[in-house]
């Protein structure tokens, strides 16, 4: 069972939630304030969500909202305004320990209900039968985001799951607890073009048609399970009516209690599609200039760091007493767990003093975290670990906290990365498919951190035979300037020149004077020197 939560810690969560709060720390930072109302909306709770379309939930859904509640010690709890004989039953043989029916009377609000305690202590919680006035209460968000933050489930269908999305600072009038998405009622059984009609009337959205019976569950903070009948169907596309982004999927109409739940679709890739949709199309036809203006970039591929490489990081950080932040957010550690830092490991194994680990698993903490901000705002260097590109882009992506990276280089300092660290580094991100990291690219994951402009940044490439992928890549956008990096070795950049440190080589592919280049690629051994607005080697 879930342990209870006041409910004046509930209104307080709510209100750090909605940002009417942020810790003294980041009310210190003197990094710039985002503008951007969108900026935490990747950052989903803990619990899970159900989007139902219209109706009462099928079998399959109620089983799949119990076993996300805590399975058969789960107690569930619908708020309603009016019970309805047999929904009692309906849960507990969907395998739920209790049942408990809140309601709220008719022309009273919220905190008029009974047993309000019981929707604060619920494992689940699903929302049906309730007026306008009521979904727009804001004792309802807080006691959702209560339940999110406690890793309980919640759901509703219709125009109440509707009420639970939207984007913040846009949909005033809803929740936004999903952001994003714009949900449809679709016939039982489904209707696949639905999505992609209203599409064209909601641009820049993930319009989902839900047929009746049927839910998306999105649990585990971006896994989107299809349960019921019929078939869902997802579209994005552009103002104007490009389409972006469109699947179709059969729902799962049968399961037993504790069966695992299918990963259908990865929410986040959808979000980030969904908001590169409001924007001009990536990458641009013009790339940009493969330049830095100050400062310099290591661009390191994997495995391990050669010696010399460490040298000339720390003399270009600034020595042994340099401010050195290391940052391993592309790996899997989660908040609260003491981070993994390979390269805080080994710059203080070298004598760097000023070595100092920050890691946000939550993107809020990109954007409000005065320590963190603080932090990277003194450094004069950054090294980026290794581990998976769309962990790092979901946490530090657009926030103010990469915004600090970038000033870095704007100092004259050093901005280093291995492996994903490396590849966030340019303009076009590769491997960000959340669920494997042989695609070369995902729909959702385009958009790196652009510190070297018109570059995609491959890593342990030869070592791992990526030659053909990037070489297709750069047929699709002879705009971006290839650079595929061996693992053991690095690309040290600066000013237009590059560098080759370490063991092994960097393979270029290079279309952007129109000209085919070898399906190998130029391989630049250690010690070469490589023009990258220019594409030649040089002495």
């Amino acid at each position: 069972m879930l342990r209870t939560i006041s409910l004046l810690a509930a209104l307080s969560i709510a209100s750090s939630w909605a940002g009417a709060g942020l810790p003294e720390a980041a009310q210190r930072s003197s990094a710039p304030s985002t503008a951007d109302p969108e900026a935490d909306e990747l950052g989903l709770l803990s619990g899970s969500v159900f989007l139902a379309g219209e109706g009462e939930p099928g079998p399959a859904v109620r089983s799949a909202f119990v076993d996300l509640a805590g399975g058969g010690a789960a107690r569930i709890v619908v708020l309603a305004q009016g019970t309805r004989e047999g929904m009692a039953i309906d849960w507990i043989a969907a395998g739920a320990r209790a049942h408990e029916v809140v309601t709220v009377r008719r022309g009273k609000d919220l905190a008029d209900a009974k047993d309000l305690a019981l929707l604060f202590a619920a494992d689940g919680l699903w929302l049906t039968d309730l007026s306008e006035a009521v979904s727009r209460d804001p004792l309802l968000r807080a006691l959702l985001v209560n339940a999110l933050e406690r890793g309980a489930a919640v759901g509703a269908g219709g125009e109440l799951a509707r009420a639970l999305t939207g984007v913040p600072g846009v949909d005033g009038d809803r929740m936004c607890l999903v952001p994003r998405v714009e949900l449809l009622a679709a016939p039982a059984g489904g209707d696949e073009d639905a999505a992609q009609r209203a599409s064209e009337l909601i641009p820049a959205r993930i319009v989902v048609a839900v047929p009746e019976g049927a839910a998306i569950a999105v649990h585990q903070g971006r896994r989107v399970a299809l349960l019921g009948a019929g078939v869902v169907a997802f579209a994005i596309k552009r103002k104007g009516g490009e389409l972006v982004r469109e699947q179709v999927l059969a729902a799962q109409e049968q399961r037993d209690h504790g069966d695992p739940l299918e990963y259908r679709l990865d929410f986040l890739s959808w979000v980030h599609s969904a908001r590169g949709a409001g924007r001009p199309p990536f990458p641009p036809e013009a790339g940009g200039e493969a330049q830095l203006e100050r400062g310099a970039l290591l661009l390191h591929g994997g495995g391990g760091v050669g010696e010399a490489t460490w040298e000339r990081f720390i003399e270009l950080a600034g020595g042994t007493d340099a401010r050195i932040v290391c940052i391993p957010s592309a790996g899997q550690d989660d908040e609260g767990q003491a981070p993994n830092s390979y390269s805080a490991r080994e710059l203080t194994q070298r004598g760097c003093t000023g070595v100092s680990v920050v890691h946000a698993a939550q993107r809020r903490r990109t954007n409000h975290d005065g320590l963190l901000l603080e932090a990277l705002e003194a450094a004069d260097a950054v090294w980026i670990d290794g581990g998976r590109t769309f962990r790092f882009m979901d946490r530090f992506g657009e926030t103010r906290a990469a915004a600090a990276i970038a000033g870095v280089l704007e100092r004259g300092g050093i901005v280093a990365g291995s492996s994903a660290g490396a590849q966030v580094l340019g303009a076009f991100l590769l491997r960000g498919n959340p669920k494997t990291n042989t695609d070369i690219t995902d729909p959702g994951y385009r958009v790196a951190l652009g510190l070297l402009k018109g570059v995609v940044i491959d890593a342990h490439f030869r070592d791992r035979e990526r030659g053909p992928q990037l070489a297709r890549l750069v047929r699709d956008f002879p705009q971006l300037l290839g650079l595929g990096v061996d693992g053991e070795t690095a690309l040290l950049v600066q000013g237009t020149i590059g560098e080759v440190l370490g063991e092994a080589g960097v393979v270029v592919y290079d279309r952007r004077d129109g000209d085919e280049p070898p399906e190998a690629g130029l391989v630049l051994e250690p010690g070469a020197r490589f023009d990258l607005v220019r594409g030649v080697v040089v002495d």
